[in-house]
């Protein structure tokens, strides 16, 4: 039985948002040495850049940790320091980390999109953390007053509020329009219809993972450094602003 993931809903832009979920009920479907599998989850599973959910899962005998979700072989396992007895369980996300996650996921795919429309570079890897992120562009050779501009153009957007779309289209109208810009060839060919993620006329792009609602939320990008990561390639690592 595959677990509904509760943040990939449709039901953006609505009460709850999805993404927004920060508790939930589930049963469990399947008990190992140190995890549970749920028939529903709102935890995200580390992937794309982008960390694994933490927290908690409570029934009325008592509560466990979760301490990583992964995804193996198409099964969400949360891996818990204590598995449940009862077959209920509410799960309660981690909303600190979990919201740091989101500004600086949506920040990235920001960037991204300003530096593919600037520069001609495409993102070729990424990490975000709960206090910094970096992302890897390629081919690529900036200079300090790239940076600043870079910088500058972000948090213009920011500064504009502009909304964060969540909405799915099929795969061949996405590869029309992004072209070069997304390594599209890394999804599996079976998978036909996309999630796509849409920052203010600044991104368009494919993505399962987690975002805010609107640009505002970020609070503001601050680059703290460039790194040569080999042939045309730079390393930008960043930081965000209170909002």
């Amino acid at each position: 039985m595959a677990t509904r993931v509760l943040y990939m809903d449709e039901r953006r832009g609505q009460e709850p948002d999805p993404c927004y979920l920060k508790d939930f009920d589930a049963r469990i479907v399947e008990r190992g040495p140190d995890f549970v599998v749920l028939d529903a989850t709102a935890f995200y599973a580390e992937g794309g850049g982008q960390p694994t959910d933490t927290g908690i899962l409570r029934w009325p005998a008592g509560e466990a940790k979760v301490l990583r979700v992964q995804k193996e072989k198409g099964v969400l396992r949360h891996y818990v320091d204590r598995v449940p007895e009862a077959d209920e369980v509410q799960g309660f996300v981690d909303w600190e980390r979990r919201y740091a996650h989101m500004r600086f996921h949506t920040s990235q795919h920001l960037m991204s999109g300003i530096v593919w429309r600037i520069y001609g570079a495409r993102t070729v890897g990424n990490q975000l953390h709960a206090d910094h992120a970096r992302v890897d562009f390629q081919p690529a050779n900036f200079t300090p007053e790239d940076l600043t501009r870079i910088e500058a153009e972000c948090n213009a957007v920011v500064g504009a509020g502009q909304d964060v779309r969540i909405f799915e289209e099929d795969r061949v109208g996405v590869d029309h329009k992004i072209g070069d810009r997304s390594l599209l060839d890394l999804i599996p060919t079976s998978i036909n219809r996309l999630r796509v993620i849409q920052v203010g006329s600044a991104d368009y792009c494919p993505c399962g993972g987690t975002h805010l609602r609107n640009t505002r939320e970020i609070g503001g990008i601050r680059i703290l450094e460039k790194r040569s990561k080999g042939k045309e390639t730079d390393r930008i690592v960043y930081e965000l602003a209170s909002k």
